[in-house]
């Protein structure tokens, strides 16, 4: 499978928020087993960061999809980026809520849930850069 460098890009983009969304989750349920304030200060710093980037990854795919016709597979993509983050979020709490209380089935069936719908993300992620970056290939090459 052959991606081209604005594919690659959006995809470094894309997963430079997740660290931080799984870290959010992680200091959110640890917040929630014993109030601290550490866990809370980690927790609104990532989440910052995590906005943040967001904001960086909106602004990045508007500037590539300055045609007509890469306006949906960017608003696609941004939104793919969104719930990718939701996603690693849910698993940051799920890892934490494993390692700050008990380890039960309910535990580990979470934790091996959100695994495996992070893992499953990872496709529509990928698909939408990939129609992002042929459209604003393709557009690109229609403007010159």
């Amino acid at each position: 499978m052959k991606t081209g460098v604005t594919t690659s890009r959006l995809l470094a983009y894309a997963g430079c928020g997740a660290p931080g969304a799984i870290v959010v989750g992680f200091c959110l349920a640890r917040t929630a087993k014993q109030f601290d304030a550490l866990a809370l200060t980690v927790a609104l710093i990532f989440g910052v960061c995590l906005v943040s980037d967001l904001a960086w990854i909106r602004r990045e795919v508007r500037r590539l999809s300055a045609s007509e016709f890469a306006k949906g597979p960017a608003g696609q993509f941004l939104w793919s980026c969104v719930f990718f983050s939701l996603i690693c979020l849910g698993l940051g709490m799920a890892a934490g809520g494993y390692v700050w209380f008990e380890h039960d089935f309910m535990r580990r069936f979470g934790l091996g849930f959100w695994t495996i719908m992070a893992l499953s993300a990872t496709y529509p992620l990928f698909r939408d850069a990939k129609r992002l970056g042929e459209t604003s290939k393709w557009s690109g090459a229609t403007r010159a």
